[in-house]
């Protein structure tokens, strides 16, 4: 299983030999094994790659990401490589019915809300206690708890933002969401599912419903890192790219156990495909997040 994710950044050519990604640019020749790779994001211009190298690295199961100018996906290159029971994935996937949709969505929302309760108490912010009492909440009005809890949240984690401003902190969140949601899609295509089918999402414009229903409760683990230091420019360094992508390889519990935020996204879309597939009502392994902490295995 691959563990890393490569941000390509600068003019490069990039070629597929002997099941590994040979990069060329003005510093020479790098080569990195496919089997290393989960993902990899082209946020530089004049990167030029064959139409043979893209599908050799969709065939090793790896995503493809290319950032426009606000870090925001503007295009995904993402492995559609047979699985088995796909067919019945996709058929237990789209009769799903509303009742076990909304239950599902209840449970990713919660944990989302806890989570960024804890990231306030992480990042040393005030307003934990007032986000959790959110989850006491009249759970069938879902909508409105998940909305007034982000409202008071972000009023918390940095007074003044609006998410639709250029600025340095949204500029790293963007880039972050960007990273995390790419890595849920890709492992939601590699499990079977069609990622335009959500669970609440549904803008039939939107190919992702489905990753931007599970991306929910892990987006605390990026503002842990945006909020840390920002910096002060919109246009993020390359050392600062590096260390939000690293945000796959932080430690989160998943299922009572510590794991990377990329095996953590592997267990909670296996839980969902068993979930539809067999009908177990069990919930979802959804993650809790952690104080900043690169996994071990992964710090190379």
């Amino acid at each position: 299983m691959g563990f890393r994710t490569l941000e390509i950044s600068t003019s490069a050519e990039i070629h597929v030999r002997k099941s590994q990604l040979e990069i060329t640019n003005q510093d020479g020749i790098i080569m990195i094994p496919l089997e290393d790779l989960t993902t990899i994001v082209c946020s530089g211009a004049n990167i030029r790659m064959s139409t043979m190298a893209q599908a050799q690295i969709a065939e090793a199961g790896i995503s493809l990401m290319i950032i426009d100018e606000k870090y925001h996906p503007s295009c995904m290159l993402v492995p559609i490589r047979s699985n088995v029971r796909q067919a019945l994935v996709m058929r237990n996937q789209i009769m799903l019915n509303s009742d076990v949709k909304d239950q599902i969505w209840k449970q990713i929302i919660m944990r989302k809300i806890e989570n960024q309760a804890r990231a306030l108490t992480l990042l040393g912010r005030d307003g934990s206690e007032k986000i959790l009492r959110y989850t006491s909440t009249a759970s069938d009005e879902i909508d409105a708890i998940e909305a007034n809890a982000a409202k008071d949240y972000f009023h918390y984690l940095h007074p003044g933002l609006n998410r639709r401003n250029d600025d340095p902190v949204n500029s790293c969140l963007n880039y972050g969401y960007a990273v995390i949601r790419n890595a849920i899609i890709r492992a939601v295509i590699l499990a079977g599912f069609q990622p335009a089918l959500g669970i609440h999402h549904d803008n039939y414009l939107n190919a992702f419903n489905l990753a931007d229903d599970l991306i929910e409760p892990w987006r605390a683990m990026v503002d842990l890192i945006a909020l840390r230091d920002p910096g002060t420019s919109t246009v993020l360094s390359r050392s600062k790219r590096k260390e939000i992508a690293m945000v796959l390889h932080h430690a989160c519990m998943v299922n009572d156990t510590k794991v990377s935020v990329l095996s953590g996204i592997d267990e909670m879309v296996g839980s969902f495909r068993n979930r539809i597939v067999t009908g177990d009502a069990s919930n979802l392994k959804l993650p809790i997040i952690l104080p900043i902490e690169v996994l071990e295995a992964v710090k190379e």
